[in-house]
């Protein structure tokens, strides 16, 4: 299975991973021949790629991390949590209400009482247990994201953010408890959205500076929601709060500064009682969090190819991110995931393209590639080459 742009897939074609509408019903089922007619259809909805079976990538094997049962599941969890509060204030007018009003009505006794007794948000963290044990036997990021869709957007950024914040969470070695944390932290981060003009949260154009300053109120909104839920607790509302937060105070909505430092063998020892600081989960959240909707397709924009990705939290490190967790993240992220399209840069295959084959976990930067159109994009015989031994000295860069 291979991502590629919509403007490169021709109809035959099987697609790869099930493309999922509103309310999370099927749009396009994973294996059907893919028609003109459903290209058009994703090119409407604003969809730049899909994934794709096709007979000269049949061997690539990209892994999931998470089954894609589960991880429906999850999402679908998260969409009827999300609903279920949101209908709580429905007769909250966003577009006239303050952020004081808001939170006001928060904080009610009323709003607070169906908070507590919300069945689908205690559901959500009873199914946690499911989606961390997927998890558990993973090394890398080593596959494709998913193709979130904008009627989507945010219940599978939520999820999709969740995986790579927990797979990176486990290879710092926090304990069980931690990582549950994490998870609902991760799934309800955005939870403050609920409060936020729709017509701001998919607009395809740049957003105004007042625009920008609502979107923000969203990491407030969050906290505000989840602090005082015993069934949530304190490190996930603290997540939902300080994900924005960047390691040199420039962040959002506290301008909180890290400490770009992380004791790796004492880490379920560590304290969150600085208030000054962010902490930890909230800084493993918001390297996940950047990374995945970097790799995501936006209203705004296409994804960012994921070699660009890796250079911008590399360059990130200390000022955005905490320096010692990029490092460990960096780790665990490939610069080229399986089944990404790529351009070899220099050699005698310059301006030759291919995929992403296999990884070499030793060398992960260093793929093995399939090779199977020239710099003219003709289909030739494939080439498989492993940039770890023999072809070394081959640049490559992903093309999407």
């Amino acid at each position: 299975m291979i991502r590629k742009h919509v403007n490169n897939i021709t109809p035959g074609m099987a697609l790869g991973k099930t493309i999922y509408g509103d309310n999370y019903a099927i749009l396009l089922k994973k294996g059907i021949a893919i028609t003109q007619d459903h290209i058009l259809s994703l090119k409407r909805r604003g969809i730049v790629c899909v994934y794709v079976e096709e007979e000269d990538t049949a061997d690539i094997e990209t892994p999931e991390i998470v089954s894609e049962k589960v991880h429906t599941m999850m999402t679908k969890r998260v969409i009827r949590t999300y609903k279920k509060i949101s209908d709580s204030f429905k007769d909250l007018s966003m577009k006239g209400s303050t952020c004081e009003s808001i939170i006001n009505s928060i904080n009610s006794e009323k709003f607070k009482k169906t908070f507590h007794q919300n069945i689908e948000l205690k559901q959500l963290n009873n199914d946690i247990s499911f989606f961390i044990d997927e998890i558990m036997d993973r090394e890398v990021l080593a596959g494709l994201n998913t193709i979130k869709t904008h009627d989507n957007y945010t219940y599978e950024h939520s999820v999709d953010s969740a995986i790579v914040a927990l797979l990176f969470a486990k290879r710092l070695r926090l304990d069980r408890n931690k990582l549950k944390q994490i998870a609902i932290g991760k799934l309800l981060h955005d939870i403050g959205n609920i409060f936020i003009d729709m017509e701001i949260l998919n607009k395809r154009e740049k957003l105004s500076e007042h625009e920008n300053e609502q979107i923000k109120k969203h990491s407030v909104f969050g906290y505000e929601l989840l602090k005082d839920l015993e069934h949530v607790g304190f490190v996930a509302a603290h997540i939902a709060y300080q994900h924005h937060e960047w390691q040199d105070g420039s962040g959002y909505p506290l301008g909180l500064k890290g400490s770009n430092t992380f004791d790796f063998y004492n880490v379920n020892e560590i304290c969150y009682s600085d208030e000054a600081k962010i902490i930890l989960p909230a800084e493993i959240a918001a390297i996940a969090d950047f990374y995945d909707a970097c790799v995501a397709n936006r209203p705004f924009r296409p994804p960012i190819p994921h070699d660009i990705v890796y250079e911008l939290i590399k360059n990130g490190s200390e000022t955005h991110f905490n320096k010692e967790l990029v490092r460990y993240f960096l780790d665990l992220l490939p610069k080229y995931p399986v089944g990404t399209e790529i351009k070899i840069k220099n050699g005698a295959y310059e301006g030759f393209t291919g995929f992403v084959f296999s990884l070499n976990r030793d060398s992960l930067n260093r793929p093995v590639i399939k090779i199977l159109y020239d710099n003219n994009k003709k289909k030739i015989n494939p080439v498989v080459i492993d940039l770890s031994s023999v072809g070394r000295n081959i640049t490559i860069q992903c093309i999407f």
